[in-house]
């Protein structure tokens, strides 16, 4: 019999996040990074308690975000305010799937299909 090779993917796909449920935070942005598989946009903010925290928010593929939303390694820079509003990590990280974006001008960027 002849052996078949299939491919298998070793992405993680959303599974890392509970998709039930939805954060918000927002802070300013301590790292933006635009690399494959997945761009990533880390901000810092204080809790409620005065604490400081760091939150990151996973986004589509780079090429995605650059054909949807025209994203480049500009588009945001350390001490921009933005909101992130998405699905937290089911291991109570402080990640999450980013869904939306709201930029410091206000405007809110939805990220579904990127």
């Amino acid at each position: 019999m002849p052996a078949l090779s299939v491919p298998v993917s070793a992405h993680h796909g959303n599974a890392v996040y509970d998709t039930t449920k939805t954060v918000s935070v927002t802070g300013a942005v301590t790292k933006w990074q635009l690399i494959n598989p997945h761009a990533g946009l880390w901000i810092e903010l204080k809790t409620a308690s005065g604490a400081m925290e760091v939150w990151s928010g996973e986004f589509g593929g780079v090429l995605d975000l650059y054909r949807s939303l025209k994203w480049n390694k500009e588009t945001f820079k350390p001490g921009d305010r933005v909101t992130l509003i998405g699905n937290p990590a089911r291991n109570g990280s402080t990640a999450m799937l980013a869904r939306k974006v709201v930029l410091a001008g206000g405007k809110e960027v939805d990220l579904e299909g990127t």
